[in-house]
Order: structure tokens, then C-alpha cells, then sequence
């Protein structure tokens, strides 16, 4: 049986261990008033590890990304009500490309609308937002990460061969998902536009997680 911390930061430091245990990154914390706000996400090789092992994967589950999270995250929280979590794939959860950059200072909104942060860049993924209804002292917001609006040169928006960017926060979802369809460089390479960016070179997907989240994409969207 777990035994939760009680004091904010202590407990904040053991869930924090606990998500890494299981393969996922704290993106960042926030803290204001009586809560503590958690943005949990999953970056390059470590999660995909986590989730090609699973008993979700070995099942053949339909969706073994989403099941494992589930499975993984809910019980490193207090069942009280004192601790929540809100995943991204819940029926009712918000936009966190929206969210997530109003409220945590190193995510941003980058040109290729994707969330961009100063460690892992553009090779990220938004897995839950956990809140605790508790205040954490020592958070520190510190200076927004905000790289794109210096960036002058931008090529993640040029990358693309088929020119999926043409405007900052502009993308041409159905040319992406039809020359997937072919099974381009970028398909197990995960996206030429990502891989131009020079943050976060480090936590570039595996091949094999590349195209798993590639062919989803592109079926996604042919069947639509």
C-alpha cells in the first residue's frame, strides 16, 4: 500500500518520482493559491520503453498509449478527492496546447502549433494534468519560455517536403496525412518540421514509436 507524503513538497517530489518510474516527464509545476497544478507528459525513448512493454501492448489493446497512462497515473494519486487528474483523452478534458502554455512558464505554443519546451522541444506529448488541492511554497514560475517569437530564421516551417507549414500555427493536416501514405523518410523519422527545430535534438521518437504515432495519425485522418 502507498504511503502519501503530507507535507506539499515532499508529496509533490514523490509523484514526481513515481510518473518517472513509469516512464512519463514533469513537464512543469504551478502553483498559485490552495492548488498545485502537474503537467505530465512523455518525451523520446524512456516512456515508449514503458509502453511497448505493458501488458496493454502485449494484449493488443486498441489503444495501448492511453490505457497504460491510465492504468500507471491513477493510483500514484489520493483517492480522498484531495488530488485529481484529468487526462488528455477524457471526453471533457480542455485543449491543453490552449492550456497548458497560459498556465505553466516553460510550455509555449511554437509555430508549428505543436507545444514546444526548453529540455525536450517539440518531441513531447501531453499525457495528463493532475492537480493537487494544496499549495507547494518554492515553485517558481520563473521567465516564459517563448522561443519562436525570436526565432528568425524558423525552420521547422521550410522543412517540410510538402509544405504542410505554409504560416506559423498553420497546418495542412490532410497533405501531411496523404503523403504519409507513401511511407516517406519522415514517416519512422517522425516529421522532418519536429526534427528542424534545434531544442530538444536529444528526445527524438524511436523509429518503431515514430511510425506507431505516424500511422495512427494518417488512419485518423484518411478515415475522417
Amino acid at each position: 500500500m502507498t504511503v502519501f507524503a503530507t507535507d506539499p513538497t515532499t508529496r509533490l517530489n514523490q509523484l514526481r518520482s513515481g510518473l518517472e518510474a513509469a516512464g512519463f516527464v514533469v513537464l512543469d509545476a504551478h502553483s498559485a493559491g490552495d492548488r498545485t497544478e502537474v503537467a505530465v507528459g512523455s518525451a523520446g525513448q524512456p516512456f515508449w520503453d514503458h509502453v511497448s512493454q505493458s501488458q496493454e501492448w502485449r494484449e493488443g489493446h486498441s489503444d495501448p498509449v492511453n490505457a497504460y497512462t491510465a492504468r500507471t497515473i491513477s493510483p500514484l494519486l489520493r483517492a480522498d478527492g484531495s488530488e485529481e487528474v484529468i487526462f488528455v483523452f477524457d471526453d471533457d478534458a480542455p485543449n491543453f496546447v490552449e492550456l497548458w502554455p497560459q498556465t505553466f512558464s516553460r510550455l509555449a505554443q511554437s509555430d508549428l502549433g505543436l507545444m514546444i519546451h526548453p529540455d525536450y522541444g517539440l518531441w513531447l506529448a501531453a499525457r495528463a494534468h493532475i492537480i493537487l488541492h494544496q499549495a507547494t511554497p518554492g515553485i517558481d514560475s520563473g521567465e516564459s519560455f517563448d522561443p519562436c517569437n525570436t526565432c528568425a530564421d524558423k525552420p521547422c516551417l521550410s522543412a517540410c517536403p510538402i509544405e504542410a507549414f505554409p504560416a506559423p500555427q498553420t497546418f495542412d493536416y490532410r497533405a501531411c496525412a496523404a503523403h504519409l501514405m507513401s511511407k516517406p523518410a519522415c514517416f519512422s523519422g517522425g516529421c522532418d518540421a519536429r526534427a528542424a527545430c534545434p531544442y530538444g535534438q536529444s528526445w527524438q521518437l524511436p523509429k518503431d514509436q515514430a511510425e506507431y504515432h505516424q500511422n495512427r495519425f494518417r488512419t485518423a485522418v484518411m478515415a475522417g
